[in-house]
């Protein structure tokens, strides 16, 4: 079941819509489309911004940046010459790392149910405290319709919909993107 929603969530458009553990309180937006990349919002009460990924490289605002580094402990202050460059980085693997069902899942018939009036497939994978729940198309589309996922004591809902839709994603223009190494160097200053 895993390899199946896999191979068709990689292969489809798709748009993803719901709360997300990265940070308390903030929603997030995604779009996925096989040939233009994935793109996704994110928006809260001290948290806002924009991260892309296409053919391995993520693309993420320096602000959405200093956000993820500040909730790992490492507080940086993002000059405002800075504020609009999208840091890259290479994922080491596809951009379907943001929303790959981790191998490992145990079916869980107890939490099958229906999800946009579609019954699903409850599939668990756990690691320690962190636990993942995806609820898949049972007719075999091998849609991912629902993830509920739990981290450090926050919990999130993502819903998953319009699949094969058309959608527009447009990368950062090169003069706004710095590599990772760079963008380090310009903020610490070393």
């Amino acid at each position: 079941m895993t390899q199946r929603a896999n191979k068709v969530m990689r292969g489809t458009t798709f748009h993803s819509e719901g709360t997300t553990t990265a940070f308390a309180g903030a929603r997030q937006e995604t779009w996925w489309d096989p040939e233009q990349g994935l793109r996704s919002t994110t928006t809260g009460s001290d948290v806002s911004g924009e991260m892309y990924c296409k053919d391995g490289t993520s693309y993420i605002s320096a602000p959405l940046f200093a956000a993820m580094l500040k909730e790992r402990g490492q507080e940086i202050t993002v000059p405002e010459r800075l504020s609009d460059v999208f840091v890259t980085t290479e994922t080491g693997q596809g951009c379907d790392i943001y929303f790959k069902v981790p191998d490992g899942g145990e079916l869980q018939p107890e939490k099958d149910g229906s999800v946009a009036d579609k019954a699903a497939k409850a599939l668990t994978v756990s690691a320690g405290t962190a636990s993942d729940t995806y609820f898949i198309d049972a007719d075999d589309t091998g849609q991912v319709l629902r993830l509920d996922a739990r981290r450090d004591g926050r919990t999130s809902t993502t819903s998953y919909d319009s699949f094969g839709e058309k959608f527009s994603i447009t990368l950062p223009p090169q003069e706004r993107t710095l590599p990772m190494e760079d963008f380090r160097k310009q903020v610490t200053g070393g």
